[in-house]
């Protein structure tokens, strides 16, 4: 997790600026990320038609993975309005509400349950 940022700032804007894409690129890894991050070609991975269906389903489940956890925190109503007490009860409260979501994450209740049959049968 890094932040808190300010409303309006965009993601890839953040990915860019605040040390995510630097720190991908130390460590040689690459995310999977929607198609808003477009020319981080050697960073993130897009969808790309030439991919194979494997690739593509495991690219699909893994933002929606992504999709789902975003809602998972929607779910406790600290993101889904304005924020009144400052940044710093802001990040306390965000931080607690991950750590809720990646406890149930833990306790192996899916994220998003779906079995990809091209990927099981490797």
């Amino acid at each position: 997790m890094n932040g808190p940022y300010k409303a309006g700032c965009s993601d890839k804007k953040i990915f860019n600026q605040n040390g995510l894409k630097q720190k991908l690129l130390e460590i040689g890894k690459k995310a999977i990320g929607d198609q808003g991050y477009n020319g981080d070609h050697g960073v993130i991975s897009t969808y790309n038609a030439h991919d194979s269906f494997g690739v593509k389903k495991f690219k699909s489940r893994a933002l929606k993975r992504h999709e789902t956890f975003n809602g998972m925190t929607k779910r406790f109503g600290c993101l889904d309005g304005r924020f009144r007490h400052g940044s710093q009860k802001f990040a306390t409260c965000f931080e607690a509400v991950c750590v809720l979501c990646q406890y149930q994450i833990e306790q192996e209740l899916p994220l998003f349950d779906v079995l990809i049959e091209a990927i099981m049968d490797e």
